[in-house]
């Protein structure tokens, strides 16, 4: 090592150092020397300022002083009674109040507190935290921006109430909370321990009871914010896990993503959005799926009503802005059935109000349970003995053959799944639904688009339209279930059914064919559709204009033995032309009572009566026929038809044997209100060329149709008056 070098270099080092302390040392002492100067020239305060100034100064640090050493505690009773006279509750701190205002970060920590139940709700408290730190960082609250770094809440318990009439304990007026989407400053650190959470809603039937907590951890793959819920919702067990980002990195001006998974019972809820602006509730989207057994079950956790639906799955994009949730790309199955579409929900209301439209590419039937407000299928409850005793005609009958293989005992045609009037009420609806295909294996629906109107618990299905393979029906639905029982009514038209569409024949050709004409105008009370039939009155009618049936079946219904029968077991397909066929029923307190049935072929002509039971589901009618020739081996009984509408048996009413030519004489005056029925449904109908022949023949006999042309008007006239 050259040392000389060395000591050389710190010799310079030393020279340049002691210029540098010159240099300093005399600016220093210049700026020194004008100050002095200035100080000396400038005019002297008063002694009355120079006190004043001292004033401030003591007061400044006395007030430093009072707020080190304040007991806050002196304070508990004055915020309570603020808080009270706000939240107009009762609010206690029962506990202590400590206040660490001399930082960056002041901290609050309060024990104890307490807020009051309303006396309607059952009293006792409403809030209770037994413990409850907070901490703000104050530059940020100075210029007007809340940040907490630290929220941790202890032992506490909420009580949530609302009743039937839409009271709720939390309501503390809208000058102190008002109707707004919630909202939270952002939180860097969000602690709940042995949270119990209590909720009785009576309005939505809903009570739910367990325990909230949560916590935050940046291991393990930095899980970040986790919160958990655990508890009963009407008796089934409830689960739920929300996960989000770490807080800590929490920024208003970035979306904070999260996930859920909530579980009731059978029904589960998984969510993964995000938040626009934590921590403001108001702005939010996610992909959210929905499955269950059941989607009316949805109810409780969201609010909407879903009609009783098989097993589903929906997806759905929705985005939250303000009080209105868009449901897009809304995609899933009901059972087998598909659906897709979107709407909107509006929360701002007292009623959330849907508007949307729905469609479906292929309806399985057996999954459109909506459409009988509510029920999951068929009822297959077995009718009671007695009711079954009661539909069975107690006299001696020889069966011909029996309708139906399925099992003799009787079973609910009608569903008998109540609707639930008290959700229909909590909310208002205009959404449209289509479906474009439907499979059936027993009837010959093709496709259906209808209206669903809810307004103030009046539901209306308006317009209506069920395309067949060939015909429509169409018309209007209207249950009301604004009063304590729902009513129901319905206007519907049914028409161009082919009747080789409803019957299959087991070989050979259909025992009848032609277009089916129909209309239903019917009003009853209850709240499913078996109760509603019940109850139901009005009218039901059924024309067949023109067709064709087999001549075997035709010389049957005048029990022509040799022609009829012997045809039919020689396996006759030919055929005989069904001139006209009407069958009217008059519909009183579940009771279809048939007035005017006529059937006229080129072979025989028969008339019926009779009655349906819809509390039963039993039918009792019978069927007398005329032969338009002369026959052998006829034995000209009435033809019964018994049993249940599931079931019915086809018999004849041996002990009784009609005398030739009764059908005859009370054919004019059967046929002569045919000029009233027709109308109703199709106005043409009564010119048609097979129908109108039988009218022209009814008035030969001297039935008085002119007359009920008047009668027709009068009848179209109290239609249009129905509800």
């Amino acid at each position: 090592m050259d040392w000389q070098n060395v000591r050389t270099r710190l010799a310079e080092m030393r020279q340049d150092l002691h210029s540098r302390w010159s240099q300093w040392r005399a600016r220093t002492h210049a700026r020194y020397g004008e100050w002095r100067e200035k100080r000396r020239l400038a005019p002297r305060a008063a002694p009355g300022a120079v006190a004043l100034k001292w004033s401030f100064a003591g007061l400044a640090a006395a007030i430093v002083l009072i707020l080190i050493f304040f007991d806050w505690n002196m304070l508990r009773g004055p915020l309570a009674r603020y808080a009270s006279h706000r939240l107009h509750r009762t609010v206690h701190i029962d506990g202590n109040l400590n206040v660490h205002i001399w930082s960056w970060t002041p901290r609050i920590e309060v024990s104890g507190l307490r807020i009051a139940n309303t006396d309607w709700a059952g009293g006792g408290d409403m809030a209770n935290v037994a413990h409850l730190v907070v901490t703000v960082r104050l530059m940020p609250l100075i210029a007007g921006r809340t940040i907490l770094p630290l929220v941790d809440v202890q032992r506490s318990s909420l009580l949530v109430v609302r009743d039937r009439d839409g009271r709720s304990n939390w309501d503390f007026g809208n000058s102190v909370f008002p109707k707004k989407p919630f909202k939270l400053p952002p939180i860097h650190r969000f602690l709940v321990s042995n949270g119990k959470v209590a909720v009785i809603d009576a309005r939505r039937n809903l009570r739910f009871s367990g325990t909230v907590s949560s916590s935050e951890s940046t291991t393990g793959g930095g899980r970040g914010f986790w919160l958990t819920g655990t508890g009963t919702l009407n008796r089934e067990p409830f689960v739920a896990d929300v996960h989000g980002a770490p807080l800590l990195n929490v920024d208003e001006s970035r979306p904070y993503p999260f996930t859920a998974d909530v579980r009731a019972g059978g029904t589960r809820l998984t969510a993964q959005g995000a938040i626009d602006h934590p921590f403001d509730f108001g702005a939010m989207e996610a992909a959210v799926t929905f499955s269950g057994p059941d989607a009316a079950d949805l109810y409780y956790l969201t609010g909407l009503v879903f009609p009783n639906t098989p097993p589903y799955r929906l997806d759905a994009q929705i985005v939250r802005d303000g009080e209105i949730y868009r449901f897009e790309k809304v995609a899933g199955r009901f059972g087998s059935s598909d659906v897709s579409g979107g709407f909107s929900v509006d929360a701002s209301g007292k009623r959330l109000f849907v508007k949307g439209d729905i469609a479906s590419r292929r309806v399985y039937f057996d999954d459109l349970g909506f459409l009988f407000g509510g029920g999951k299928g068929r009822n297959t409850a077995p009718l009671a003995p007695a009711a079954t005793k009661r539909a069975v005609a107690a006299k001696p009958t020889i069966t011909l053959a029996a309708a139906s293989t399925a099992s003799t005992q009787s079973r609910l045609l009608l569903p008998d799944a109540p609707l639930n009037v008290e959700r229909v009420r909590q909310m208002d609806a205009d959404i449209g639904y289509t479906a474009k295909a439907i499979v059936s294996r027993d009837f010959p629906l093709h496709s259906i688009a209808m209206r669903v109107h809810l307004d103030r618990g009046v539901l209306r299905l308006d317009p209506m339209k069920a395309t067949l393979a060939q015909g429509t029906l169409a018309g209007h639905v209207k249950l009301d279930a604004s009063g304590r029982v729902p009513v129901t009514a319905v206007d519907l038209r049914l028409r161009d059914l082919k009747l080789e569409q409803l019957i299959h024949p087991a070989g050979g050709a259909a025992p009848l064919e032609g277009a089916l004409e129909a209309r239903a105008i019917l009003t009853g009370t209850g709240n499913s559709v078996h109760k509603a039939a019940s109850s139901a009155s009005g009218s039901l009618t059924f024309v067949i204009p023109e067709g064709q049936m087999r001549k075997a079946l035709a010389e049957l219904l005048g029990v022509n033995l040799l022609n009829g029968g012997l045809a039919l077991l020689m396996g006759d397909q030919s055929h005989t032309r069904l001139r006209c066929g009407v069958a009217h029923f008059e519909v009183y307190d579940g009771t279809m009572a048939a007035r005017d049935i006529v059937l006229d072929t080129d072979v025989e002509r028969a008339t019926g009566q009779g009655t349906v039971d819809l509390k039963t589901e039993t039918v009792d009618m019978k069927f007398s026929g005329e032969a338009k020739s002369i026959r052998l081996l006829r034995l000209n009984a009435p033809i019964t038809v018994t049993g249940s509408l599931t079931n019915p048996k086809v018999g004849v009413e041996a002990s009784k044997a009609l005398p030739q030519g009764g059908v005859a004489v009370a054919l004019a005056a059967l046929v002569a209100p045919l000029a009233a029925i027709l109308p109703t449904i199709d106005p043409g109908l009564a010119k048609d060329a097979n129908c109108g022949a039988l009218l022209a023949e009814a008035k030969e006999k001297g039935a008085p149709v002119k007359r009920q042309a008047i009668l027709t008007h009068n009848h179209e006239e109290r239609l249009a008056r129905r509800p």
